[in-house]
């Protein structure tokens, strides 16, 4: 977990923050960079400060997620070992005809995985699974409607019989739906979750087998077309049970 993900999750830091600013009391790189973001999430930063009405405890922590994300985000940015990465990726996302919103949103699902989207526990930041999912964006955001239509035909056809066909199609299909249904993102553990259970696992033998074959393969190959980097391709073949993950 990012550390200002880790500072601004806390309701305490962030509405001390939030009283500091109103005060004029001078404010840390940290906090200035959680102002920002809060000052163009407005509905969340009135949110965590308790001025919209509502009381749902649920309603504050997701805006206190999005905030701390966003904080992180902008954070990178600044980062000497990940701003150069950062930049390519804002800049991949902008020519593909992002806003800057969109982009920033972009990056903060990136770190908002790296923080809660896998079980084992982290007690630092992984920098090094970030710094790979943002050399991921350039191709996920290049990628045409077309350019998946053209990847799932060529992957369904290269099934060995109709049955690997079949299988292949299907789970191609699937996948792209479940993980990329408002444009390409990087595939995530919750995505392969859903495929498993949507389509693998209330399967006979014969087709779980063939489409867990059938994910793997079709894994391996986004990775070979740079949509995938190793360390995610290594998780989430382990997410679906892979055992040579």
């Amino acid at each position: 977990m990012h550390p200002l993900i880790a500072r601004f999750l806390s309701l305490e830091a962030a509405r001390e923050t939030f009283r500091k600013e109103k005060a004029g009391e001078p404010l840390d790189s940290e906090e200035q960079l959680f102002t920002a973001a809060a000052a163009a999430h407005p509905q969340q930063r009135a949110e965590v400060l308790g001025v919209t009405g509502r009381k749902l405890a649920s309603d504050v922590q997701a805006s206190l997620v999005l905030l701390a994300t966003h904080t992180a985000a902008r954070a990178i940015a600044q980062d000497p070992k990940l701003s150069s990465v950062t930049a390519k990726a804002r800049e991949a996302l902008t020519s593909e005809g992002a806003s800057e919103e969109e982009s920033e949103a972009f990056i903060a699902a990136i770190l908002l995985e790296e923080a809660f989207g896998y079980e084992e526990e982290i007690d630092t930041f992984d920098a090094s699974f970030v710094e790979e999912a943002l050399h991921e964006v350039p191709a996920l955001a290049a990628l045409t409607r077309e350019g998946v239509d053209a990847m799932m035909l060529k992957f369904s056809q290269k099934g060995a019989t109709d049955a690997e066909r079949t299988a292949r199609a299907h789970i191609a299909k699937s996948l792209f739906d479940i993980a990329w249904s408002e444009g390409p993102a990087p595939i995530n553990p919750e995505h392969m979750d859903t495929l498993v259970e949507s389509e693998i696992a209330d399967q006979s033998e014969e087709i779980q087998e063939a489409r867990l074959r059938a994910t793997v393969e079709l894994l391996q190959l986004l990775s070979q077309q740079g949509l995938i980097g190793p360390m995610r391709l290594t998780r989430l073949r382990a997410q679906i049970g892979d055992e040579d993950a």
